[in-house]
């Protein structure tokens, strides 16, 4: 009975700690539920950032954009006074090459030794300024035209060019003299209002500096072939 009693004891003593186990057990796996539970939980937020930095990336390309932009803005206004600039002194360039072969006509066909004179002078000084002229142009980088080339809106002045400077290479004596000093005395006023034009509209300083220099010389070329011809007519 005794030892009935002791198995008996002994089998609910097993059974309780299987009891405590299992118990034990299911504490432990309720415990563990909610990690896991949060871990899942957590893995919309972690693709919900993931997106939310994708999106973010395109946005540098235009940053990059934008500083092109901005470069080309910046550049724009260098070529353009670069291209101007080239432009005046290609237009200097063809008068002077101009005025120094009237001149050069004047030296030897001209009546009087005082006309002759001036067109020495003519011939030196537009020289000169050419020379300067050419000299910038070489520093800029840009194209000279030698007066060859005949743009649309210049045709019909070119044409009086032409027709005028068979009339001088026909004429002799005095009537050459009249030719002579009325033309270069109209080229030389067309040339001033258009170089203080350019004056205004210059971006360079460079050019505006030459242009300075280059008007009172004209001026006087203008004066003398004027009083040459008020004294002719006297």
């Amino acid at each position: 009975m005794d030892t009935l009693r002791n198995r008996l004891g002994k089998r609910e003593l097993v059974i309780a700690a299987l009891v405590v186990s299992a118990l034990a057990g299911c504490g432990t796996s309720q415990n563990k539920a909610p990690t896991a539970t949060a871990n899942i939980a957590s893995v919309p937020e972690v693709a919900r950032s993931n997106a939310q930095q994708a999106r973010s990336k395109p946005s540098r390309p235009r940053a990059r954009s934008s500083l092109v932009s901005s470069a080309k803005q910046n550049t724009a206004p260098v070529a353009s006074t670069k291209r101007n600039t080239a432009m005046v002194l290609s237009q200097i360039h063809e008068t002077n090459l101009r005025e120094i072969a009237l001149g050069k006509m004047a030296e030897e066909k001209a009546s009087r030794s005082e006309v002759r004179a001036y067109a020495d002078q003519l011939v030196q000084d537009h020289t000169n300024v050419d020379q300067t002229v050419v000299a910038m142009a070489q520093k800029s980088g840009s194209h000279l035209n030698d007066g060859t080339a005949v743009h649309q809106e210049g045709r019909h002045e070119a044409a009086q060019e032409k027709l005028l400077e068979r009339k001088l290479k026909s004429g002799s004596g005095p009537d050459f003299d009249r030719l002579f000093l009325q033309q270069t005395s109209s080229d030389h006023e067309r040339l001033i209002r258009k170089l203080q034009q350019d004056r205004e509209d210059a971006s360079d300083d460079e050019l505006e500096a030459l242009i300075d220099k280059m008007i009172p010389i004209f001026e006087q070329h203008r004066e003398l072939a004027q009083i040459l011809m008020n004294k002719e007519q006297a």
